[in-house]
Parts: structure tokens; sequence; C-alpha cells
């Protein structure tokens, strides 16, 4: 069965800039979940061509992969990524056939659905920054009655006979149009997820043509998540972007620069990069 791809429709926001918006803080808290870890390497995690990168080293990191839970008073559980399932205990490829299938370490009770169940989290919606395995896999013991949520763009980018196919068993994914999204400066084409300024996602291409990156807008205050337009703490210090498993590394680049602006002009965000446990 073919995937039905839907557009994910929304209001859009009446907040015409970021003060305003941070301005209206919302009853919404987000808390991240370790769901395993991968093996990354620093020269390629940070691009060694940009003239910000100099002699980095050819060295191994292990990282954390985290699901975000978006807990909204009013609006119930979401989650932001949902990382890996269970399978990834016993098998660092999560049983998945490929020919490029990535490998993955998870402890006990570690996976999604684990989580899920500790926390009693009634799950409304998901939405994913991007549909690379680390990201999404864990979608497979994850309900399939509730919508899925992605940028326009990625489905268009997913192989599963090359990297295994974790979206069996969903017969639709909804898509956002950044297209028609509000333009919030600097960061550009932003949405009102909810519609009350809570949570947005942000265009953040460069990873992946349609990555998203979020912000939650809590009244303990707003939460950068940058998701994969900066793997990990140094990206953001440094201000270079990532090379390696970059759809396109220029853009990703302007991406990371506009990020980078962004933070400047309201220091008062706490960020995390994509691979950052939440704390």
């Amino acid at each position: 069965m073919s995937m039905k791809l839907r557009t994910y429709q929304y209001e859009k926001s009446r907040n015409h800039g970021w003060v305003e918006v941070f301005q209206n803080p919302c009853h919404i808290s987000v808390l991240s979940f370790q769901t395993g870890t991968v093996a990354i390497n620093r020269k390629g995690t940070i691009n060694p061509d940009h003239p910000r990168a100099r002699d980095i080293p050819d060295q191994e990191l292990e990282v954390p992969i985290l699901a975000h839970w978006v807990h909204h008073e009013e609006k119930g559980d979401f989650l932001l990524d949902v990382g890996l399932d269970v399978s990834y205990f016993k098998d660092p490829r999560g049983g998945l056939e490929g020919s490029n299938v990535d490998e993955y370490l998870q402890g006990e009770n570690e996976n999604i659905a684990y989580y899920i169940q500790k926390n009693r989290i009634n799950l409304e919606m998901v939405f994913l920054s991007h549909l690379h395995s680390d990201h999404a896999a864990g979608l497979r013991e994850l309900p399939k009655t509730i919508p899925y949520v992605t940028g326009k763009g990625e489905y268009a980018e997913y192989h599963p006979e090359v990297h295994g196919d974790f979206l069996e068993g969903l017969e639709e994914l909804f898509e956002i149009d950044y297209a028609q999204a509000r333009d919030m400066p600097f960061l550009g084409p932003s949405v009102d997820l909810l519609g009350d300024g809570s949570l947005w996602a942000i265009h953040t291409p460069g990873h992946t043509p349609g990555h998203s990156s979020f912000i939650v807008n809590g009244r303990d205050g707003p939460v950068f998540l940058t998701m994969d337009a900066a793997f990990i703490r140094e990206n953001l210090v440094l201000g270079v972007a990532p090379s390696d498993y970059t759809w396109d590394v220029k853009v990703a680049q302007e991406t990371l620069e506009k990020i980078l602006t962004f933070l400047r002009l309201y220091p008062q965000i706490r960020v995390r990069a994509g691979h950052e446990l939440l704390k």
C-alpha cells in the first residue's frame, strides 16, 4: 500500500514576531527521553572544511538518541521525534534489512513505548523533524491511529529499500507546507502548530530538505530544539554546521547562521542541539 501524503492544516498565527510570542507563554512543558545512543565522528559532525573549524580531531563521540515529550495542559500530549523502538535492545540494526541500515545501541527500558507507558502519556500527535531512523524508527511501536506530521519533502527522501522500512503500517503522513507559512524574522518560515503560540515548527533545511526545528513556548521560558540543524553543542559554540549525513552543506550552514542570529536576539531562550539531552 502506497503512503497517502496529506497537507497538515493549521491556522496562520496572529503573532507577527517572536517578541509577541514570548510575551505570551503557555501552559506547556517539554521533557526529553534517551532512547539509545549512536557513535558519530567529530570530524564531519563539525564541518572540517569550514574556516572556523580548525584542527577538528578524528574522534568518535557517543551521543544520545532522543525523543521529546510535550505536554500541553489543555491540548494534551505530543512527541517531537520518537527515537528508537525496542528492536534495538538486542539488535543494533533494529531488525531492519537494507544496504545502508544504521546501527545503534540501546539499554534496557530505553525504547519510546516504555517511556509512553511509564509516564502514562495519552499521545495525541507526533511531529517528526525528519525521517532518519534515529528520529523516527520508534514509530514502529506507537499507535497508527494518530496523526504523524513532518516537513514537506521529507518523504520524497525516504528510501526504505536502502535504510529499512520503519514507516511500515502507517497509511498516511501529514506534511507541513512551509511555502505557505508565515516568515518570522530571523528564522524564516514558522508554523504555530497548535494555534495558540505554544509550539512552533521552524523550517531549518540543510540536514534534509524539509527538516524542522521546534520552539516550546512554556511558562518556564522558551526552549529551542534544533534537532539535527545542530547535532551537538559544539556546532552552536563554533557556529559551524555538520557536513556528515547532510543533504546540502551550504544550506545547512546558512540555516545555522539564522539560528545563531535568532539566539543572539533572544538570549532568554534555552537551546538544545539534536543529540544533546534537555536538562
